[in-house]
């Protein structure tokens, strides 16, 4: 999967732009994330994991990193992951959770290409069986479909500023055959525009504080106080059923 499809004759201009614009708006930081953080089971007061995953090269994604730490202050363990990490990362969540039926709730939060690595990875669980809680996502890029063990999907996007190439753009998520859980596509420029603040845009959509506190809400709701959950298969959720 190509992550620069521009069309013919755009060149070189809109990625230096990138470039460009990042460095005048912040810069995320490009500090890949740790494999031996991704464990089925957390010792915080909120149950769950949530990868938070940035945009392309960590440019444009300070919001991510404020999400995870916002998340973090709140009881929930969140860690933050590259774009470019997310074959390594899918094998390894494969790894680990596929034999941890009781594992707790899986979060992914995404900006950009972020969004794009979690769709990927929560396409590789649902080959082995693994269901992931919920998906928020800042503007996918290119991956269209949610897949279909996928409970929750949160889609904050807005149409693309630069033509018909992928630069600068979000689109609309679809859900795989069978799927069950429920995906809400947002268009912060329609619909959904008295959500965002005047001046946000795909590069700093994470850092949108009225969207952040929405995604950290829905959070909140799938990865209840450790005292409250009750683990996949256990005799209590079962009888809840």
């Amino acid at each position: 999967m190509s992550w620069l499809r521009f069309t013919k004759g755009t060149g070189a201009a809109p990625i230096l732009l990138c470039v460009v614009l990042g460095m005048l708006t912040g810069c995320g930081s490009s500090t890949p994330g740790r494999m031996e953080w991704v464990q089925p089971t957390t010792e915080a007061p909120r149950v769950g994991t949530v990868y938070c995953i940035r945009g392309w090269c960590g440019i444009y994604s300070v919001g991510i990193d404020q999400i995870a730490a916002k998340l973090n202050a709140q009881g929930i363990r969140a860690r933050v992951f590259m774009p470019e990490q997310y074959p390594e990362l899918a094998a390894t969540m494969v790894e680990r959770y596929k034999n941890a039926p009781r594992h707790e709730p899986i979060c992914f939060v995404g900006h950009s290409r972020g969004v794009d690595s979690s769709l990927i990875i929560a396409r590789e669980l649902d080959k082995v069986g693994v269901p992931v809680d919920l998906i928020a996502c800042f503007d996918s890029v290119d991956e269209t479909t949610v897949s279909k063990n996928v409970r929750w999907c949160y889609n904050f996007w807005m149409p693309g500023i630069y033509g018909n190439t992928n630069l600068f753009r979000g689109i609309p998520l679809t859900q795989a055959p069978g799927s069950t859980g429920q995906l809400f596509n947002c268009n912060c420029a329609k619909e959904c525009r008295s959500w965002r603040g005047n001046w946000t845009n795909h590069i700093n959509f994470d850092e949108d504080p009225a969207l952040q506190q929405r995604i950290i809400n829905h959070i909140l709701e799938v990865c209840p106080e450790r005292s409250q959950w009750v683990p996949p298969g256990s005799i209590s959720s079962n009888a809840a059923r």
